[in-house]
This record gives C-alpha cells, sequence and structure tokens, in this order.
C-alpha cells in the first residue's frame, strides 16, 4: 500500500458512515462497495504480490533474522511456478524461510513483489516442495521433536481476504516473529484473488477451499504436535469455522480432541451463521477467542454489503454471543494505519504487549468454571461487560 492508504480509508470510512445497512437498497449497499474498491485500489502499489522470487544473501553480509514456515496450498501454480490465484483440487505441501528486515516497526510488512528491498521487505530465502504427505510429516515430526516440550505445539494460520501467496507467507513470519510464537507455524495458503474487487471470488474461494485446510488439519495431528492452535483471520475466519464444522459432521467430537485453541482476528462472518458453525462442536476450544474492533472500516463494509447491521468482528458488545463459550476482546482503542482490519497482530503498541504471555493462546484469554480471566501482566485490561474484555490504552 502507498501512503495515500489511510487518506483513502478515511473516505471510505465517511462515505460508509453516511450510508445505512438498511434501507437505502441493495443498489446503494454495492455502490458503496465499488467505491471503497476504487478509493482502495487509489492507494495501491503495482507491486506484483503473486512473485516470490527466492533471495541468497551472501556469507559475507549481515544476516537478517529468519523464520520458517510450513505450508499447504490449494492455489494453482503460474507459468513461473509461483502460486497465484487460481483454485486447484490437490493439496500441495511445503516450507519456506522468510527474511525478516531490519528497517520496519513491529506489525509492518512490505512485500517487493519480484525486487524486494533487503532492507525493507519480507523475502524468501528458501523454498521446499514435498513429494509426498509423509515427507511433509517427517520434517515437521522431526522439528517437533528437536523443539523443548513445552514447545511441541503448531500454529496454523488461515489468511484472510485479498492475500497472495506471498502475503500469507510473510504475516506469518511476521506474527512469528513479533511475537515470538514458539512450536512450528503452519500456513493455509487458500486461493484467494489477492485483489480488492475480488471479493466475491475469494468468498467462492473460501467455500472450495474447505477440502483442503481439513486434510492440512488431519496431517499436522499424524506429525505428533502436542498442540494445535488455529489462528485465522478475516475471511479466512469463515474458512476456519465451516472446515471446522465440516469435520464435527463427518467425526463428531474431532475439533475438541485435536485443537487446543481458536483465535478469529476480525472475523467477517454473520453473527448467526457463527452460532450454527459453534453449535456443531460438542467441546468448544479452551481458550476460543474473537478479537473484534468497532472501528474495523472493512468490516463495516461488509456489513453494508451482507445488508446486516455488524459483522462478527465488529460487534458493538458481546451480548448477542455472552451465551457462548467463546471470549471477545475488544481492541477498539488501537488502530494498524491500515483501515484497523488486523489489529492484534499489526498494532505495535498492541504486539509490545501481547509479548507479556508465554504461549500464543495465554496472550490472550482462558475460561475456568464458566468465568473468564486473563493472563496478560498488565493493567491495560479492563473487564467491561459480561463475556468481554476490552483492552485500552494508558499510562500505569
Amino acid at each position: 500500500m502507498s501512503a495515500d492508504t489511510s487518506s483513502s480509508l478515511n473516505r471510505i470510512d465517511a462515505l460508509q458512515g453516511a450510508t445505512k445497512p438498511f434501507g437505502s437498497g441493495v443498489g446503494a449497499m454495492r455502490s458503496v462497495f465499488v467505491w471503497f474498491c476504487i478509493l482502495l485500489l487509489a492507494g495501491c502499489s503495482s507491486t506484483d504480490r503473486f512473485a516470490a522470487p527466492i533471495v541468497a544473501f551472501a556469507p559475507t553480509t549481515e544476516q537478517p533474522p529468519r523464520e520458517t514456515v510450513f505450508f499447504g496450498t490449494t492455489r494453482l501454480k503460474r507459468p513461473d511456478g509461483t502460486y497465484g490465484f487460481g483454485r486447484s483440487g490437490a493439496l500441495e505441501l511445503g516450507r519456506v524461510t522468510v527474511a525478516i528486515p531490519p528497517l520496519r516497526e513491529p506489525g509492518s510488512v512490505s512485500n517487493g513483489g519480484a525486487q524486494p528491498d533487503p532492507r525493507r521487505d519480507f523475502m524468501l530465502t528458501e523454498k521446499t516442495v514435498y513429494s509426498a504427505e509423509s515427507s511433509f510429516q517427517t520434517d515437521l515430526r522431526q522439528r517437533l521433536r528437536d523443539a523443548p516440550a513445552d514447545q511441541r505445539e503448531v500454529t496454523v494460520f488461515v489468511h484472510g481476504f485479498n492475500t497472495s501467496y506471498t502475503d500469507a507467507m510473510f504475516r506469518m513470519a511476521q506474527i512469528r516473529h513479533d511475537l515470538d510464537i514458539p512450536g512450528q507455524a503452519v500456513v493455509y495458503a487458500w486461493p484467494s484473488r489477492a485483489h480488492p474487487l475480488g471479493y466475491e471470488y475469494d468468498d467462492e474461494s473460501a467455500l472450495f477451499a474447505r477440502d483442503g485446510l481439513e486434510q492440512l488439519l488431519e496431517t499436522i495431528t499424524r506429525s505428533g504436535a502436542s498442540r494445535i492452535v488455529v489462528v485465522a483471520h478475516s475471511m479466512g475466519s469463515y474458512l476456519a469455522m465451516e472446515t471446522l464444522r465440516q469435520l464435527e459432521i463427518e467425526r463428531p467430537g474431532w475439533t475438541g480432541r485435536h485443537v487446543s485453541g481458536v483465535i478469529l482476528i476480525s472475523p467477517d462472518i454473520g453473527i448467526d451463521l457463527f452460532r450454527s458453525q459453534l453449535a456443531r462442536m460438542p467441546v468448544v476450544p479452551d481458550p476460543f477467542v474473537i478479537f473484534v474492533s468497532r472501528r474495523d472500516i472493512f468490516l463495516r463494509l461488509s456489513a453494508t454489503l451482507t445488508g446486516e447491521p455488524e459483522r462478527l468482528g465488529n460487534i458493538e458488545d458481546g451480548s448477542s454471543i455472552a451465551d457462548l463459550p467463546v471470549s471477545v476482546v475488544d481492541v477498539s482503542a488501537f488502530s494498524d494505519g491500515n483501515g484497523n482490519h488486523f489489529v492484534p497482530a499489526a498494532s505495535p503498541t498492541l504486539i509490545a504487549l501481547f509479548r507479556q504471555a508465554d504461549r500464543l493462546d495465554q496472550t490472550f484469554l482462558r475460561r475456568e468454571g464458566g468465568s473468564t480471566y486473563n493472563v496478560l501482566h498488565s493493567q491495560r485490561v479492563i473487564v467491561r461487560r459480561a463475556g468481554q474484555v476490552v483492552v485500552e490504552q494508558f499510562d500505569r
């Protein structure tokens, strides 16, 4: 995104605020969404976000920090061998190494496309594609065995709307690096169009990609992970919940047996749909955390497009789902500088706060005996309403 993105988002916010979810008509709602896309495109660069050059650093140069990220993808390959947005019925498994640039602040991710700047852009320095599922399992199992006993967990990240394969790899590397997440990281790179005008394409791709995510999760469970935490963002939350629902229909109790925690960041899901998805789980993973922001511009527009007053990720308060065994964390007081759609992973202030916890799911909340409590060692967390925690900024 260019430096004009913030001003574009301010214009989007003003436009959306002038159009109510109800009473304006389908045509008006679609017009708002089209204007949103046009404004957003005006602030975007021409970088080929699908490009994934492998960059080797000379031994004599200063070596940047690196993060290892496993992946499973149902994207078709482009003629140059990189993963595009086409849909593939076969799950391909692999592993990449991502170099973290030195000139960045926590939470930021820069994709330089075909010509990355090693000082400012994330880069791939190594890529392996496994010829068989067993090879993926062997590699992952060995890395888990080599880790301390309390770090043999796997974090599975399901990216959101408007995301390329490389965007997803870089984002997972950033989250892992900035939050110091233990264990192994796995990304499910489903076939997003990676374009602001691709919302409907991505919506269909999310449904198409359910079988691939199911296969990936089952592959990970056979790799010896002591714990699996599913982290999903935006439309990826819709995909993750649909997949867990599908698994529960096929094998009741699967989620409770294999998933230790679920974290949904700005989930682009209708509240009624979410309730029906969760109802399929006889045992809900603990913790099950939902990050929301009332200032999320993208979810306001999504709600307008669907004719709903709000989406799960921008609910005004937790009362609408207070009866569910989930924890709602309101981060509206923080900003990510880009529409507030990925605040927990992109806000430098919030990242500094979350780094105080020892483990990813401990960063948020746990529930005991039906009550909610926080494990953040900070006075910034304030319980405001039943079932909801509001994280605010103020000096100690």
